[in-house]
This record gives C-alpha cells, structure tokens and sequence, in this order.
C-alpha cells in the first residue's frame, strides 16, 4: 500500500512538472482551454493600423489571467505579450494593432505599424508557459 501510494505521488509530481496534473486527475478540460482566438481582421488597402484587430474569447465560467500571454503573427515578425490583464469569464477581448489608450474590452499593441498582412495572416496564441493554444487565419 505504502509503495502505491509513492508511486501515486510520483507520477503526479511528474504530471505537475510536464503540466498535465488536470488530465492526470481526470479532468478533461482547463481554463486555457476556453480561451482562443475568435476573429482575426488583417485589414484592407488605405485603412489604419487600428482598423486591424485579434480579438480573444473566453467561453468558459472562471476568468483567465493572461499575464504572460502573447500573440504572433506568421513568421513570428511582431509578438504582443500581455502584461497583467484578466480575461472575464464569457467575454472577449480586442487587441487592435493601433496606438490607443486601453480600456476593459479593448487593448493596443501601441504600434504606428500593420501588423496583419492583409493578403492574409494567421494569428498564434501561446499561454504564459508558451504552448500554443489558439490560431487563427485571416
């Protein structure tokens, strides 16, 4: 018994490192999992880097700390990290390629630059321990 319950305790441990202690304990889904990219706009001819924007949905029922958090595009050539913001439970989030001054549902990646190829992109994103848990074509 003594020796089942070690190796029960190694095998999580082991789980906690490689980060799957929630599927080790049988559960089938986690919080990263709700997030994800729900809308990628590249932009058009003659619009404004603010006109481009990745928005990120949280469909599940607990808010998500996206600290750490970045979104790329292809080729990685711009990355956006997330420095201390919390996605609320069944809400999304925009994060426009423009300069602007952040608000609750609206975020800017403060470049004068698109970011977004508009004859097409895909936007990646990595959670704070960098696997990607999201991409999105545009």
């Amino acid at each position: 018994m003594i020796l089942k319950n070690r190796l029960v305790i190694v095998i999580l441990a082991i789980c906690l490192v490689l980060g799957t202690v929630p599927f080790a304990l049988g559960a089938t889904t986690t919080a990263t999992n709700n997030v994800y990219i729900s809308a990628l706009y590249v932009g058009a001819p003659h619009q404004t880097p603010n006109q481009e924007y990745v928005q990120i949905t949280n469909s599940g029922k607990n808010a998500v700390n996206l600290n750490g958090w970045k979104i790329t595009d292809k080729g990685v050539k711009h990355a956006y990290i997330f420095s201390s913001y919390t996605l609320k439970a069944k809400s999304t989030v925009t994060l426009r390629s423009g300069l602007g001054k952040n608000t609750a549902n609206t975020l800017y990646w403060n470049k004068n630059i698109f970011i977004w190829n508009n004859e097409g992109d895909t936007a990646y994103l990595y959670n704070a321990q960098g696997k990607l848990v999201s991409w999105k074509n545009g």
